[in-house]
């Protein structure tokens, strides 16, 4: 899912933009969650709630120090973030780019300029978000996890339990685990028909016990089957971390 923020002080133009993107993500047909404001002060009272992590920002740059503060603040917060000057005068543009702009629409009320400016924004957040995040619905909203803020992922009768690591949070959603395991990058590792877990959360190998032990101090088995090849994958990857 690409979450999408828009700041521009005049509302019909707003509309205009808004519609624009919309129009953009159905006719992909990929979800989205879009968010707009035509003040600053609205704008500001946002980003401090969702603490900057949109994907895309497309910033009414017509009051250029009031934007610059914003992207200022983002850039501090999301580094992973594109955000778009909407409106600027050219020069103005040319002093931000020390903060790296994705782009810049000189007609916000052009929706050609704005369909494409979200179309390459869309395909490049959405190549992250394959490399970066496990995405999946939980509870009926669609939820995306850095993969290194996973611990593991734990297997019941068609259910899924994702534990995130250094919290207390758990996520239960209809999944096997063989095709989360096509999706995963090569530091998880199946050891069990119940388990997938992150090699960097392991904290020792037991191998009396037949379990990895994490820092948490949680133990997660072993089967009998895979224990020879996910003992040499785990030394392996210790190997490769140590290099």
């Amino acid at each position: 899912m690409i979450r999408v923020f828009i700041l521009y002080y005049h509302v019909e133009t707003l509309k205009k933009i808004q519609e624009t993107v919309v129009h953009y993500f159905h006719d992909v047909r990929h979800t989205f969650e879009l968010t707009a404001c035509y003040t600053y002060q609205n704008a500001v009272a946002y980003l401090k709630k969702s603490s900057g992590q949109d994907d895309i920002y497309l910033l009414d740059f017509s009051e250029f120090e009031k934007a610059n503060r914003l992207v200022t603040w983002l850039r501090g917060r999301n580094l992973n973030a594109s955000w778009v000057n909407l409106g600027g005068s050219k020069e103005k543009f040319l002093q931000t780019l020390i903060l790296r702009p994705s782009g810049y629409i000189e007609h916000p009320e052009n929706r050609d300029e704005v369909f494409e400016t979200i179309r390459k924004l869309d395909r490049y957040h959405q190549a992250i978000q394959k490399k970066y995040y496990f995405s999946f619905k939980y509870e009926g909203e669609q939820m995306r996890i850095p993969y290194d803020e996973i611990s593991y992922f734990e297997s019941s009768a068609k259910k899924v339990t994702l534990y995130r690591a250094n919290s207390d949070q758990k996520y239960y959603f209809t999944a096997k685990l063989d095709d989360i395991g096509q999706r995963l990058p090569s530091f998880f590792l199946r050891c069990h028909q119940s388990y997938l877990v992150n090699m960097h959360m392991i904290r020792c190998l037991d191998t009396k016990a037949h379990v990895f032990m994490l820092h948490t101090n949680e133990e997660i088995w072993i089967s009998r089957r895979m224990y020879a090849q996910a003992k040499e994958r785990y030394q392996n990857f210790m190997d490769e971390s140590e290099n």
